[in-house]
């Protein structure tokens, strides 16, 4: 669970480029030991307008608990996402 801030800063008519940052709630499961359940997330996305409020964005991100913990091995994602707008 994240919560944060983003903006879109227009590129031209078509293109949209959002730097975002979030703080967060991870919990590990099964998945990888990132050393602590706070972490930050900050991404930048690159995304394309397409007709009637809908869009459809690629994005790297980076996930870390910012060495607020001993361990801090962090993890990138691309991400491809469909954005509609209501």
């Amino acid at each position: 669970f994240y919560l944060g801030l983003r903006k879109d800063y227009s590129l031209s008519n078509k293109l949209n480029l959002t730097p975002s940052f979030a703080t967060g709630y991870y919990d590990q499961g099964s998945s990888k030991d990132l050393g602590s359940n706070l972490e930050f997330r900050s991404q930048l996305e690159l995304s394309y307008n397409l007709k009637k409020n809908k869009r459809i964005g690629i994005s790297l991100n980076h996930i870390s608990n910012a060495n607020i913990a001993d361990e801090n091995p962090g993890t990138e994602s691309i991400v491809m996402s469909f954005i509609k707008y209501f």
